[in-house]
């Protein structure tokens, strides 16, 4: 199993890849719960403009422990400065803190 610093890194070479600095752009990552594949998927999201926004996905974490799913997020807000998206974890908490996972972070 990867660990959630080995994730991130190909998360953030992805997202780097398709960021390219704008004035009138919006840049977010979109996290979505899978429950019936039982994994969670991350997505670039970007919109330029007036055009429609872009999804791109950059990983699908196979591994369905909530634990190891937290570990990875906190690596990634640390590591990019986007609003992070949550959908899909209505009524879910997070594992350290026992907080309500939010809509945006």
């Amino acid at each position: 199993m990867k660990t959630a610093v080995q994730h991130v890194d190909v998360m953030e070479k992805r997202i780097n890849h398709y960021f390219k600095p704008h004035i009138r752009a919006r840049y977010q990552i979109q996290i979505v719960n899978d429950k019936f594949d039982h994994s969670f998927n991350f997505f670039f999201l970007y919109k330029m403009g007036n055009e429609n926004t872009r999804s791109i996905p950059i990983r699908v974490i196979k591994d369905y422990d909530w634990v190891y799913f937290e570990k990875i997020v906190r690596e990634l807000h640390r590591r990019v400065n986007f609003t992070l998206r949550f959908t899909g974890f209505a009524g879910e908490i997070w594992q350290s803190n026992g907080k309500m996972i939010p809509r945006y972070m």
